[in-house]
């Protein structure tokens, strides 16, 4: 065989790519293999990891070997039966094993508390979040010789005569480009969501104005997806959308989630409801009222107006995950002035809605049916009066969590042609592979990272020995 300056290179640090570079250094060793591998990371050692980085990593599994019930069937509902069913399957079958396999390396899980007071399915978490993920799984990878290197980026792929993938085009921090030989590439550096110009292409008028959930992915520039395309890749997943997240602006925190307003009402710039803010768990909705308050809302931006009995609410502190305190104010008038908002119209809206909400008894951590009927829209859940002053405010926008478009792959993370053809030598794991399609599946996205991650680590290392079998 041809020598080259790495046997596998992984692009990206995150969870997909740590998982990638951690289960090819230990095959390698399995199988007595004296291999190179390396990690190309954009950021500096301070901020590696893109979102996985700054993620809670919330894992849809009902224990840590146990994906919730319905996985299967609610990815692939969610997704209108456009979702790769097999690769789905397999995520599911992996889901324990390899969670186990994180374990032992050093990432504990736990049924922490999360932002969502009311769900409709559980939410495992690894302790320390998605940052314990990525310090943990490279800290081993280096110990089995894994290298990683930062502030490179990765721009275009190189292929021999047959199509194989046989090098890495990178520029370096000082902005000169060089060439990596290497016989396996594996993409897991995210999507495009920190690409203004694949956002607008894709996602549409008025994407640059839709900010990142998290510092970590405006370094997902989308350049693993485009080489990929550039050389024959096919795409998967809707590259239309994105998963979206209902966060407070005025925060300078990650994920800086805003997820009380089922417990009050949402209202526009004019004053107004626009959505039933309690048609199910949180945890179900947040996602489709984002989209709904970037696309509908003028300014792309929406109040949730509550009062002090909010306060009374076990756990609101984990659902109001900004560091900046609510609009106060001693009066609904009042409260209107502070937000710009019409006085007339708000009055009104809070009045018609406290007519409307029913008696009974108010339950905050399941769906209590207290339904405010005679108002439009109506409201299914939670509907109890604004009426304790001083009454609160929060601004809320819709924020990008990651892109859904990304390249094809089988469930093994090796790209395929638009002909459904493995690539040889390129696989994709994480964001960088597409999935997803209409609703997303809450807790899915890291847990996908891990295990495609490990499967496509692993998979290189055999490719690579089957190459070095066909050379003898």
């Amino acid at each position: 065989m041809t020598k080259v300056d790495y046997d596998i290179i992984v692009v990206g640090c995150g969870a997909a790519g740590t998982s990638a570079a951690l289960a090819a250094a230990e095959e390698a060793k399995a199988q007595n293999l004296d291999i190179k591998i390396a990690i190309l990371e954009r950021a500096s050692f301070e901020e590696r990891g893109g979102n996985t980085r700054w993620t809670a990593a919330y894992m849809r599994m009902e224990n840590i070997d146990n994906p919730a019930p319905n996985f299967i069937e609610d990815m692939l509902k969610f997704s209108d039966y456009y979702a790769d069913e097999q690769y789905i399957r397999i995520l599911h079958e992996n889901a324990g094993s390899t969670l186990r396999w994180v374990e032992s390396k050093g990432v504990d899980f736990d049924f922490l508390p999360t932002m969502f007071l009311t769900a409709s399915k559980p939410r495992l978490l690894p302790v320390g979040g998605g940052r314990a993920i990525v310090d943990t799984l490279s800290l081993r990878a280096r110990a089995l010789g894994v290298e990683i290197i930062y502030e490179t980026t990765a721009w275009d792929l190189v292929l021999d005569d047959s199509g194989n993938v046989k090098g890495l085009k990178v520029r370096i921090a000082e902005g000169e480009t060089l060439t990596i030989s290497t016989n396996a590439v594996i993409l897991a550096a995210g999507g495009f969501q920190g690409s203004h110009e694949m956002m607008a292409q894709y996602i549409g008028r008025h994407a640059h104005k839709i900010p990142t959930v998290a510092e970590g992915g405006l370094f997902n520039k989308g350049e693993a997806i485009r080489m990929a395309l550039r050389i024959g890749a096919k795409g998967q997943g809707q590259f239309d959308a994105f998963h979206a997240e209902t966060v407070d602006p005025r925060s300078k925190r990650e994920e800086a989630g805003v997820m009380m307003y089922p417990y009050g009402i949402l209202v526009n710039q004019q004053g107004e409801r626009f959505v039933d803010e309690g048609e199910t768990t949180i945890d179900e909705q947040y996602e489709a009222v984002a989209r709904k308050i970037f696309y509908e809302c003028e300014g792309h931006i929406a109040y949730m107006i509550s009062d002090q009995k909010m306060y009374d609410i076990p756990g609101h502190e984990e659902a109001l995950q900004t560091e900046v305190p609510p609009i106060v104010a001693d009066t609904i008038e009042e409260l209107s002035k502070a937000l710009d908002i019409p006085i007339e119209k708000l009055s009104k809206t809070v009045e018609g809605f406290n007519e409307a909400c029913p008696t009974g008894e108010f339950l905050f951590n399941q769906k209590d049916g207290l339904a405010a009927t005679e108002i439009s829209p109506p409201k299914s859940n939670w509907s109890i009066p604004i009426n304790k002053g001083p009454f609160i405010a929060y601004p809320i926008i819709c924020c990008n969590v990651f892109t859904n478009g990304g390249l094809a792959t089988d469930t093994n993370g090796r790209v395929l042609s638009g002909d459904n053809h493995p690539i040889p030598g390129l696989y994709a794991a994480g964001e960088t592979s597409g999935l997803y399609y209409g609703k997303y599946p809450g807790g899915t996205s890291v847990l996908r990272c891990l295990v495609f991650g490990k499967r496509a680590g692993e998979h290189a290392v055999n490719l690579i020995t089957s190459q070095q079998k066909a050379y003898l």
